[in-house]
């Protein structure tokens, strides 16, 4: 058996001296480091705090990411009083504040130090289609969306959304009158076919749930209720691309797309312009 040679009480005693003293260093070095970190801290925080680092104005929020909603609305959205530290700013509640406020599906709001200000990166709504006043004669008990923009997937917007500042974009060319608000789950559908349809369509009007009306560049088309046969007569109206070479606009009252595999043409009649005899019509190009 290999012998362990025992220490003596001086050795003992200086190791316990040397352990002390390098656990006194130990403790030293962490406080010390404590101290540092919250005197850095401190100082950070009491620097923030001063009048340098507050932010004055809207001039101080640097917006990106919009194209349709000019700097001033995105700024005159954002509910702070001036001056506000920059440090009590809460960002994320601000993103909140902002998307609940304005038509933005996303906003990033940070701090900057130098200079002191405020970036905010948004991302818009974009507006398609412009929801058009339903008269009163046409509302009676029945609710419809009030005036307004959609997005494309059915989102609506007020008119006024986009309508601050110099930057104020041209409004859809697309308009829609008469929809109910319980319809609007059908509108990202409908819009993907209105607009992946061959023949240009400038008006939907649905104030009369059984009937959908387009204003097309070929005339008025009624469809009936929607049903998701709607691809299908736009593509049998594609089909009719040749009637302006037989009948002129103002000749055509109205095509009838309610069955897509026989459509009809309403002729007007010259001598009662009033009247309009249907006639029916193939759907051969």
């Amino acid at each position: 058996m290999t012998r362990v040679s025992s220490l003596s009480r001086d050795e003992l005693k200086t190791r316990r001296k040397t352990l002390r003293r390098r656990r006194r260093v130990s403790i030293s070095q962490a406080l010390w480091r404590f101290w540092a970190l919250s005197g850095l801290t401190a100082a950070i925080f009491w620097g923030a705090t001063r009048p340098v680092w507050l932010i004055n104005s809207s001039a101080q929020i640097n917006v990106t990411g919009n194209e349709l909603l000019s700097d001033e609305m995105v700024q005159s959205l954002i509910p702070m009083t001036y001056p506000q530290p920059l440090m009590k700013v809460e960002p994320e509640v601000l993103a909140r504040q902002l998307r609940d406020r304005a038509p933005i599906t996303g906003a990033e709001v940070t701090r900057q130090l130098l200079p002191p200000r405020l970036n905010i990166k948004v991302q818009e709504r974009v507006p398609v289609a412009v929801v058009l006043p339903v008269g009163k004669a046409d509302s009676s008990d029945t609710q419809y969306l009030q005036a307004g923009l959609l997005d494309a997937n059915g989102a609506w917007m007020p008119l006024a959304s986009f309508g601050l500042g110099s930057a104020s974009p041209q409004l859809p060319t697309l308009q829609l009158r008469g929809i109910q608000p319980h319809y609007q789950r059908y509108w990202p559908q409908i819009y993907e076919t209105i607009v992946g349809s061959p023949v240009a369509i400038t008006e939907i009007d649905w104030h009369d749930p059984n009937n959908l009306v387009l204003e097309t560049a070929l005339g008025t088309v009624y469809l009936g209720p929607y049903s998701p046969e709607l691809e299908q007569q736009l593509a049998t109206l594609d089909k009719m691309r040749n009637l302006p070479n037989q009948l002129t606009d103002s000749e055509v009252a109205r095509i009838d797309l309610s069955n897509p595999d026989a459509p009809s043409i309403a002729v007007v009649d010259t001598a009662n312009p009033e009247s309009a005899a249907p006639a029916s019509t193939n759907s051969s190009p």
